[in-house]
């Protein structure tokens, strides 16, 4: 799987849905990333699988009209409402074609490269277009430690299948807890990171944005020996207030590239 985000394929307002729900859980931390890092008028910008384009919008917000954002995705249709003076908005496949290198003040990728074959590869393309004393940031979650109370054995089978389902598509549901790891092997210096453990209640965004992966890969689940049961279960119970919800455990880190 090498596309940044789910292909639209005739199915728009639901993957505008879906990305409304990840940029509700996921804003609030590449703000304090923004924030931290410095980002302000002048920057050159580049959002990578920059998906429904909260991150771009921030990014444009702070750079005033001397600054500029470059926003890539593999569909684009979601961004180029964005385009503009300041907002450049491009089809792009990470590991098919270049990006520009040296050039960026800061790089942005959330959610990416758990998605992506040769992470290592990929990292080292975002980290190449950071111009020297720019900043890399990014954000990937670890679904490892993700869990319901009470228990519920439909849950218990359906997350098993769900592990296997997003393997075999190519995601790494892991990849938020090796994130440090892989930036520390960087050439990199001032890097800080937030880890971030939610518990909440089903219904919450963080549980509804869950119970709508776990449609989106109903089929490719079904396909692996889910049980149609086992999924509504799932679904009822990241629904209901009185379940508590283990979110996925949230990366957000950042680093500058020496001078």
């Amino acid at each position: 799987m090498t596309e940044y985000t789910l292909s639209l394929d005739g199915a728009e307002e639901f993957e505008r849905a879906r990305l409304a729900l990840l940029e509700e859980v996921c804003d609030p931390h590449t703000t304090r990333q923004f924030d931290a890092i410095g980002v302000c008028d002048g920057w050159r910008c580049l959002d990578v699988g920059a998906g429904g384009g909260s991150a771009t919008r921030d990014l444009a917000e702070r750079i005033g009209e001397t600054g500029s954002v470059l926003a890539v995705d593999l569909d684009v249709r979601l961004l180029e409402p964005l385009a503009s003076d300041r907002v450049e908005v491009r089809r792009h496949d990470l590991l098919g074609e270049p990006l520009p290198q040296a050039t960026f003040d800061v790089v942005h990728a959330r959610n990416l490269l758990m998605h992506v074959p040769a992470r290592l590869d990929a990292l080292r393309r975002l980290h190449a277009a950071v111009r020297p004393g720019g900043w890399l940031a990014l954000c990937e979650p670890d679904f490892n430690a993700l869990a319901l109370s009470p228990p519920s054995a439909a849950w218990r089978r359906a997350w098993t299948v769900f592990c296997d389902a997003v393997v075999a598509g190519g995601w790494d549901p892991g990849y938020g807890s090796r994130l440090i790891g892989d930036l520390e092997a960087l050439d990199l210096v001032e890097l800080e990171a937030d880890e971030v453990v939610r518990h909440v209640r089903g219904g919450s965004v963080f549980a509804r944005l869950f119970a709508d992966t776990l449609e989106r890969l109903g089929e490719r689940m079904l396909a692996l020996g889910a049980l149609d049961e086992d999924l509504a279960a799932a679904q009822r119970l990241l629904r209901e207030p009185e379940v508590t919800f283990r979110a996925p455990t949230l990366t957000t880190a950042w680093a500058r590239r020496p001078d």
